[in-house]
């Protein structure tokens, strides 16, 4: 291992093995590696434009690079006594370029290095989760359209509510996730920005060229002040936030599934492969795929929680609590492409049970609202509607009807409006295919946005 970056004014050559153990973050932003290379490469070649290294020491520094990128599994197996990934390419390059690899640090600190690595890194996994938003997306569609014709019971409070279609149950999800989706592309436009130059703290002397480095680095353009440049995290969190809300959403999507897998609901049936079993009880079928989704979500909140109380109470600028801040994102990250990809393969296993919605869908209470919207459209006030319409439900109930039992007289004892043509909207199909806004479970809508979703996402 070579000497530290920053070991010339100290005595002693050795720190504290403890101290060595307890400061380094190898462990977790060795994940860096390749955008460290890339970064050092840029930054090479804007040191050979500047004239601070020759094109022989900036062609010498670029192999050794290259290669570590290449290798870089073998070369980091087993690796360890670093400060941080930035130490270990240092150190490697030196091992291959020891005389041009003294100017590869030129005008650099690790303040600002650190930063921008992971500016690169949010970069390129913001655009890989949302791929994968798109394949679940996807997988939802495909659902959808499937199960077009099917009805089931609304709930409201965990109560039937009213009559929907299955798909748009489904393409609510979809609206759900592409909002995810767009919060991640709008925290991509703050992340999109080179910090390069800005140096420990206050910039640098040297004729370092800026927007040389951001546009051969790929980012946008440069930050404007040198302070905020090493200390801003505010990125790493809006990242982390836009997870935890996916997260939350991949829950709520996971906890619908569950209860619709269940014996008491019986909607839906999940492919096998994606299920597990008892060990104890032979006959157990569980969605601990779902489950396990539903229950991380809490650690993507805890990261988020995490990585603001780090933030909450520090001065300006660079301070190693910083060091901090990768963990939450780095495992956030991987967590979150994880439980997308097994989400949408779990969906595209999904088959629905029209046995077990026709057993929910004898309740004619489903039909309460268009009871009492039949009334308005007779010129009844709706509060008045509403007041008929409940009294009926409770006579239903005192007696063991539902609506499609009660007689001409019966029906003329709640108001004289109601006449023989209420039968025709006492049907769940007829409650769907009434519906009249925009945006409702009217199959014709519901068809347009899975036409419109098929052809956004290329199905």
């Amino acid at each position: 291992m070579s000497a530290k970056l920053w070991g010339g004014r100290f005595r002693k050559d050795s720190m504290d093995s403890l101290v060595m153990k307890f400061t380094s973050s190898l462990d977790v932003d060795k994940i860096l590696l390749k955008y460290d290379c890339l970064s050092t490469k840029v930054h090479v070649e804007m040191l050979e434009k500047t004239g601070y290294v020759t094109p022989k020491e900036r062609k010498e520094i670029t192999r050794a690079l290259d290669l570590l990128i290449k290798d870089h599994d073998k070369i980091l197996a087993g690796v360890k006594g670093y400060e941080d990934i930035h130490s270990f390419v240092q150190d490697f390059v030196e091992s291959k370029a020891p005389q041009a690899a003294k100017k590869m640090h030129t005008g650099r600190s690790r303040n600002e290095q650190v930063v921008n690595d992971v500016r690169l890194y949010c970069m390129e996994e913001i655009t890989a989760i949302r791929r994968l938003i798109a394949e679940l997306e996807m997988s939802l569609v495909e659902l959808a359209e499937e199960n077009i014709k099917v009805i089931i019971p609304g709930y409201t409070h965990l109560n039937h509510a009213q009559p929907i279609l299955f798909s748009h149950l489904v393409m609510s999800y979809v609206e759900m996730l592409e909002r995810d989706s767009s919060r991640l592309l709008d925290a991509r436009k703050r992340v999109d920005m080179s910090v390069m130059g800005s140096g420990a703290i206050a910039g640098s002397a040297l004729r370092l060229d800026r927007e040389f480095t951001a546009r051969k680095s790929g980012f946008s353009g440069i930050s404007a002040n040198s302070i905020d440049s090493v200390s801003d995290r505010d990125f790493i969190v809006e990242i982390v936030s836009a997870i935890s809300m996916l997260g939350v959403h991949l829950s709520r999507i996971s906890e619908d599934f569950i209860l619709y897998s269940t014996g008491e609901f019986g909607f839906i049936d999940i492919g096998e492969e994606y299920c597990t079993g008892s060990s104890l009880m032979p006959q157990k079928k569980n969605a601990d795929v779902l489950e396990l989704a539903r229950g991380r979500s809490s650690f993507f909140i805890g990261a988020l929680a995490s990585l603001l109380t780090l933030l909450k109470g520090l001065p300006h600028a660079y301070n190693r609590d910083l060091q901090e801040d990768k963990r939450h994102l780095f495992e956030s990250v991987s967590a979150v492409k994880d439980e997308l990809l097994v989400l949408s393969r779990l969906v595209g296993t999904i088959t629905v049970e029209e046995a077990g919605i026709a057993a929910q869908m004898d309740d004619e209470f489903l039909l309460s609202t268009d009871v009492a919207e039949y009334l308005v459209e007779k010129g009844m006030p709706f509060r008045e509607a509403h007041a008929v319409v409940g009294a009926m439900v409770r006579y239903c109930i005192d007696n063991g009807k539902g609506f499609t039992g009660l007689d001409v007289r019966e029906l003329k004892g709640f108001s004289e409006v109601i006449g023989g043509d209420i039968s025709r909207i006492l049907s769940h199909e007829y409650s769907v295919k009434n519906k009249k806004t925009p945006g409702g479970t009217n199959p014709r809508h519901v068809g347009k946005e899975i036409k419109r979703w098929k052809r956004k996402l290329e199905i």
